[in-house]
This record gives structure tokens, sequence and C-alpha cells, in this order.
């Protein structure tokens, strides 16, 4: 072969090669797109309404309650009745200890009972320092109490006897005119003080003799 025809032969492999790199050649696109498409801005959260916590409400009220005399208001009520009793208690002696309570606005204290004994005369007197503009006061039987069944007969409503008077001092069978217990066995009683307008110290005290 000739070098003209080597020189020809070489040409037509060149074009070939060239022709087969066109059809299949260039560079492959990517499976997956570089850039994700834009999805958009997200919209700014939307301003939600803020909830107030529960109301806790007020605080509870504290209820005022009973509670003994302090030193001082005992000695306050025993001077008072000693000064009553010779007038309005005469000749006779105290029944067992006085009762003294603060109280609240009508509310009540009772003292320790005692027993009413036939043909014995009785005097109940009640007394209240200057915040308790009046004060009640009533004599009851203990129901509830033992040794006294043969009293069921009777038929016995539980308040005895009640004061008449206004103010801050109350009395029960004062000066002549006694209490007396009208049965044949003896009972036992208490005596039961109110409040009736203002708060404070409310005490009474119960007194006896022989007729």
């Amino acid at each position: 072969m000739t070098v003209t025809g080597r020189s020809l032969g070489s040409a037509v492999l060149l074009a070939l090669s060239a022709a087969a790199l066109g059809c299949g050649g260039g560079s492959k696109e990517s499976e997956f797109a570089d850039d994700a498409p834009d999805a958009g801005t997200l919209p700014p959260p939307q301003p939600t309404a803020s909830v107030p916590p529960p109301d806790a409400g007020l605080p509870p009220v504290a209820v005022p309650t009973t509670s003994p005399c302090d030193g001082v208001q005992s000695l306050a009520m025993t001077t008072m009745f000693q000064g009553r009793a010779s007038a309005e208690a005469p000749r006779m002696q105290p029944e067992g200890a006085p009762v003294c309570s603060v109280v609240p606005e009508g509310q009540t204290a009772s003292g320790q009972t005692f027993m009413l004994q036939p043909g014995n005369c009785y005097t109940f007197l009640a007394q209240a320092l200057p915040t308790v503009t009046e004060v009640d006061l009533q004599l009851e039987i203990d129901l509830n109490a033992g040794g006294q069944p043969g009293l069921a007969a009777f038929n016995l409503k539980p308040v005895l006897a009640v004061d008449s008077d206004t103010g801050p001092t109350a009395a029960i069978g004062a000066k002549q005119s006694c209490y007396q217990w009208p049965f044949p066995l003896p009972a036992t009683a208490k005596l039961v003080v109110k409040a009736r307008t203002g708060s404070g110290p409310v005490a009474a005290q119960a007194y006896s003799r022989k007729k």
C-alpha cells in the first residue's frame, strides 16, 4: 500500500471514531437534580391567643372559732361575778367553776355539767366583756348524761329556763326569785351562754343554796 492509501485509511478511521463519539458520548445527566426545586418560603407561624391560667379564686376566709378565755379575761369575769353575786345571788355559793369563752357573734359556749338537786335554790348569772353588747343565757338538761333514767318518764325538754334580760349581763332566778328544780330526782344540767350581738369573751356561773 502506498503512503497515500495509508493516510486515507487513517483519515477514514479517525472520521468513524469521531462519529461514534458524537452519538454515544457526552456527559450523562445526573439521576438526581443538582438543586432541589424551590418549595417556597414557609409561612410565618400564626399568632395564638395566650390562655390565662385558671383563676384560683380568693383565698379561703378563716372561720372564727370558739376559744377559752385567757387569764386576764377569766379574772375580769370572776371579779364581775363576785360584784353581782351579793345582790343577785344572796347567801349562795358558786356551783362549780364558771364557763368563760371567747366566741364569735351568734355562737355559744357550754359550761361543765352540774347536778340540779331537789330542795335547792339556784341562780345563774352571765356576763360579757364590752365587745359583746347582748348576751343570752339558758339552762339546759343534759339528756345524754347517764344515771337519770327515771327522768325519761317526765318527757323533759332540753331547755329548762332562759333569761329575759337585755344587754351584756343576764340572769336566771336572780335575787328572791331563785330557780327550783321541781322533780324528786336529781338531774344533770349545764349552762349555755351565747354572744347574740358582738364577738368576744362571755361567761356564766351557777350559784346554789338550800331552801
